[in-house]
């Protein structure tokens, strides 16, 4: 019983909000009337948290020794010694199994078995030799952000904008860079210790490229909301009320970074700080008005 709560913890479920974006293509299609449709991208979203979740699995176990000089993932069930590899191992076996399995429970298309295929690949890669590359471990992980929103639209069969791909992407490079920086300010020194790859960083490099990131964000977002989605038949000029709302998202973002020294987990800013929750909050049910009344 004591192994538990461990155990659950390891999987990182703070971190499957991530996968939420397996949602923006349902949501922007404008096919979140279609029942059947929500249950094949719910299904999707749930073969994602599990998936990913066999993936934080093999990352902790391949980085228990960093994590360990880590003030934060220090405390991680198996780099703090609460669960052994072996148990940890199975259940990252079990979480990959029951992924594709949902997935073909719901018979979905060979593409969406790609793209979860694709994920894990993409992500054994990351933990044993992309993660030490620089500038690769970024856009590593902005690669896997796309594999979820293209996993999402083959789920029903849809496509999706390439301008709303770009802004996806931009959006989690932008995300991984913030994660590096803050690693970069807290860890100091022993920076890299942690993490091998911060030794080809620092954080006047890392503070230009997430200039680059921001500004490319920006532009994607507002191209997209000018250009629209003309299969939706949405009239970009009620998508453009939404910049307003995506600029302050980014301005909060930055604040956050560069004023508070945050930024090492994505999810937890927007989960904690109650401006960026609610302007995210404020976006979606602007969106959703625009899209569907």
């Amino acid at each position: 019983m004591n192994m538990i709560r461990p155990l659950f913890l390891l999987l990182r479920p703070t971190q499957w909000i991530k996968n939420g974006f397996v949602f923006m293509p349902l949501i922007f299609s404008a096919r979140v009337m279609f029942i059947d449709d929500v249950i094949k991208v719910l299904c999707m979203f749930a073969a994602f948290c599990w998936i990913s979740s066999a993936t934080y699995i093999l990352n902790d176990y391949a980085d228990m020794e960093q994590d360990r000089v880590h003030p934060l993932k220090r405390n991680r069930p198996l780099a703090r010694g609460d669960v052994s590899p072996g148990p940890a191992l199975v259940l990252m076996v079990i979480l990959t199994a029951a992924a594709f399995a949902l997935v073909a429970a719901i018979e979905a298309s060979v593409v969406c078995h790609m793209f979860l295929i694709a994920y894990l690949v993409l992500h054994i890669f990351y933990t044993f030799k992309l993660k030490n590359v620089v500038i690769l471990d970024v856009l590593t992980i902005s690669v896997g952000f796309l594999i979820r929103v293209l996993g999402g639209a083959a789920v029903i069969g849809v496509s999706v904008s390439s301008w709303l791909i770009m802004c996806t992407f931009s959006v989690a490079i932008l995300l991984a860079l913030g994660k590096r920086r803050h690693e970069m300010v807290i860890l100091s020194s022993n920076a890299s210790s942690h993490r091998p790859v911060l030794e080809n960083y620092n954080v006047v490099l890392l503070d230009q490229l997430v200039q680059v990131a921001t500004t490319s964000t920006f532009i994607f977002y507002c191209l997209y909301s000018v250009r629209g989605n003309p299969s939706v038949g949405v009239d970009p000029e009620k998508m453009m009320f939404t910049i307003p709302l995506v600029t302050y998202g980014i301005f909060r973002y930055m604040y956050l970074v560069y004023q508070k020294e945050d930024g090492g987990s994505p999810t937890s800013l927007l989960l904690t700080d109650l401006p960026l929750l609610a302007c995210t909050l404020v976006w979606l049910l602007a969106c959703v008005v625009i899209i569907y009344m």
